[in-house]
């Protein structure tokens, strides 16, 4: 090209203003960018992770700033439907790179004010409890719902054979104490387990339930003398997998499956150890371990004579197998015997 067409052309460029670039365009980046990150935020790093949350927060705030200039959002809002769609399905993964900042409980202290309900985005780990939480009482609840039809038998005994007044008493404040840990109350909870023991201080069930929900209220000096009175007197399995049941019933899933499992390395043929860990695959969505586990409760219970546990691992094996899909557990956390 000549040297005088081509310094036309150049000084035709600069005469050309630049495009100014709008809220509407960081608003469009912004959207693809975001997703991109969300279904790519696992190994991604906690700086990602935080920025992603930066980003969400930026969205928002642009959608009701362009509304009030009459822009037509439609396609922009449905793109936000998938970003927000993404960012739930990898909700986990986003929690796990944001472990190493504090989680998310520890970024939310950090922000001037707390976000509100809308931005479910900063929620994410309470929402991954209530979920927990939810399963775990829906399992709790089937089970109690068995428990309460055999118990109309041990009624009519009672009617004709009356209990010793203090088992009794240490039986409802028992049932009081289980109220409160499915409310949340662990300090309540506490406070009828510990009349409860006064009733009846032998009690495997009392001290076990104790003994866990001392450990979960940060009061380890009471637990140690009576996890040393439960292993004086119980085998090694059966004391973890009765505070690994209490962890479950409190919320605690993490804990309840660490010492499922090592009471099922003690004692392969201990059934309630299967079934806690049953309990706990079964809250974290991990539905096919969660089958194996009530499997090998149901073989144990039935090799052991322990029909109770072994009718209640089969009901909810029945039940997981009525489900449509089966969530793919990885090999790791598949139950072996004796680990």
């Amino acid at each position: 090209m000549p040297w005088r067409l081509k310094r036309k052309f150049q000084a035709m460029a600069r005469s050309i203003p630049k495009q100014t670039r709008t809220q509407a365009d960081d608003l469009r980046d912004l959207l693809e960018s975001s997703y991109k990150a969300a279904v790519n935020i696992k190994g991604a790093g906690p700086d990602q992770a935080r920025e992603l949350l930066a980003q969400l927060d930026r969205i928002d705030e642009l959608f009701p700033a362009l509304a009030t200039q009459g822009v037509d959002l439609r396609p922009e809002r449905g793109r936000w439907q998938e970003v927000q769609g993404a960012v739930r399905r990898h909700g986990d993964a986003l929690r796990g790179e944001l472990a190493r900042l504090g989680g998310l409980k520890s970024l939310r202290a950090e922000l001037p004010a707390p976000p509100p309900e809308e931005r479910w985005w900063w929620w994410l780990d309470v929402t991954a409890k209530r979920q927990i939480r939810h399963r775990l009482l829906v399992t709790a609840a089937v089970i109690a719902g068995i428990l309460l039809l055999m118990a109309g038998g041990v009624w009519t005994f009672n009617k004709l054979f009356p209990v010793d007044p203090a088992v009794s008493a240490a039986y409802e404040h028992k049932t009081n104490a289980e109220d409160r840990m499915f409310d949340g109350d662990l300090a309540g909870a506490v406070t009828e387990l510990e009349a409860a023991l006064r009733a009846t201080p032998d009690d495997l069930d009392i001290l076990a339930t104790l003994a866990a929900l001392y450990d979960l209220t940060g009061q380890e000096d009471k637990a140690e003398p009576i996890l040393n009175k439960l292993f004086e007197a119980y085998p090694p399995a059966t004391v973890h997998a009765s505070i690994a049941q209490n962890y479950a019933i409190a919320g605690a899933v993490d804990k309840a499956l660490a010492l499922a499992n090592l009471a099922i390395e003690e004692d392969p043929g201990n059934p309630q150890g299967y079934l806690v860990a049953g309990q706990a695959y079964e809250a974290l969505g991990q539905v096919k371990s969660a089958m194996e586990a009530y499997q090998k409760a149901a073989e144990a219970a039935s090799a052991a004579g322990q029909h109770q546990i072994e009718a209640l691992a089969k009901i909810r094996l029945a039940t997981l197998l009525q489900k449509p899909q089966i969530s793919q557990t990885p090999a790791a956390t598949t139950i072996q015997p004796g680990g």
